[in-house]
C-alpha cells in the first residue's frame, strides 16, 4: 500500500481493500485533511507521525514527536532477545529490563510474546513514558510492564545497589555521534534529538550500560544492544574490557550491517 492510500484509509477509517472495491468520494472536510497530510509529508515529516501510528512486530503503536519511530532493524533486536529467552525457559518468571523504552515498542513486544515475563521499562523523558504507558494499555500488556522515569545509567547504578536482578537486559540506546546530527536526513530530524544523540563518538550509552549491566544480570543471562553502523570494533573493545561477559556475537540487519550485539553473563544457569 502506497503512502497516499495509507493517508486515505486513515481519513476514511476504512480497509485498504475498500479503496479498490469502491473508490472514495471525499467530503470537503476529508479533502482538506488529506491535503494537510500531503503538505506535512512534502515538508519531510515522517508518515508515521502524520498517521500517529506504527506497526512493530505485529503490535500497533501510537507514535508522535515525543518518541523515536520504531525501525524494522529493532525487530531483529527483539527477535534475538526472544531467542535467548527460550534458553532460559526453565526459569519460573523471566525478568526483563528495557533501557530507553521510548514508545514502549521493545517492552510491549517482549511482554506480548513472553507470557511468563515481567518487564521494567526505563526512560528519562516523562512525555515518552506517558505514550509508552498508553501503548502498553492499548495492547493489553500494561499489567506485565513497570515504567520508571530515570536516566538509564543512573537506574542501573541504583538497581545494582538495591541488588535487583534481571534475566535479560535489552536496549536500543542513542548511538548517533553528536557531530553527525545536523547532517541526518530531514525525516530523522523531526524525531527527538535526545533519542538519537550518543555523545561525541556515539558510544556514550554503550560505555555506561556495559559497565553496569553485568551487576544486574543473573548468571547465564544476557545483554542485547542495537548498535550503529561501523561500531562493531568499538563495542567489542568495550565488552572485552569486562571479564564478566562472554559468548559475544553480532547479528546483521537486512542490509548486511552488524546491528545487534549479544553477550552472556558468565555463570551457570539457575532456575527459579
Amino acid at each position: 500500500m502506497n503512502e497516499r492510500d495509507m493517508m486515505l484509509t486513515a481519513i476514511l477509517k476504512c480497509r485498504p481493500v475498500d479503496l479498490i472495491a469502491e473508490p472514495p468520494a471525499l467530503t470537503r472536510r476529508q479533502e482538506a485533511a488529506f491535503n494537510r497530510m500531503q503538505a506535512r509529508r512534502l515538508s519531510g515529516e515522517p508518515l508515521q507521525y502524520i498517521l500517529r501510528s506504527c506497526d512493530f512486530m505485529g503490535v500497533e503503536l501510537t507514535v508522535d514527536p515525543r518518541v523515536l519511530i520504531p525501525r524494522p532493524e529493532t525487530e531483529i533486536l527483539v527477535e534475538k532477545a526472544l531467542e535467548r529467552a527460550k534458553t532460559l525457559a526453565a526459569r519460573k518468571e523471566l525478568r526483563i529490563l528495557d533501557l530507553g523504552t521510548g514508545s514502549g515498542n521493545i517492552a510491549i513486544a517482549m511482554a506480548k510474546y513472553l507470557p511468563n515475563c515481567s518487564v521494567t521499562a526505563v526512560d528519562i523523558d516523562p512525555r515518552a513514558l506517558s505514550l509508552a504507558r498508553r501503548n502498553a494499555a492499548a495492547n493489553g500488556v500494561d499489567s506485565s510492564i513497570s515504567f520508571c522515569q530515570e536516566d538509564m545509567t543512573v537506574f542501573l547504578s541504583r538497581a545494582a545497589e538495591e541488588e535487583k536482578q534481571y534475566d535479560i537486559i535489552v536496549s536500543n540506546p542513542p548511538y548517533i555521534a553528536a557531530p553527525q546530527l545536523p547532517h541526518l536526513p530531514i525525516e530523522v530530524r523531526f524525531e527527538p534529538q535526545a533519542a538519537l544523540d550518543g555523545g561525541m563518538d556515539g558510544l556514550k550509552f554503550y560505555r555506561g550500560i556495559i559497565a553496569r549491566a553485568h551487576r544486574l544480570i543473573r548468571p547465564g543471562g544476557y545483554l542485547l544492544l542495537e548498535i550503529g553502523d561501523g561500531q562493531v570494533k568499538d563495542i567489542e573493545r568495550i565488552f572485552v574490557s569486562y571479564e564478566q561477559y562472554h559468548q559475544l556475537n553480532f547479528t546483521k540487519d537486512y542490509a548486511g550491517t552488524d546491528r545487534v550485539v549479544c553477550a552472556q553473563v558468565k555463570g551457570k544457569l539457575k532456575n527459579g
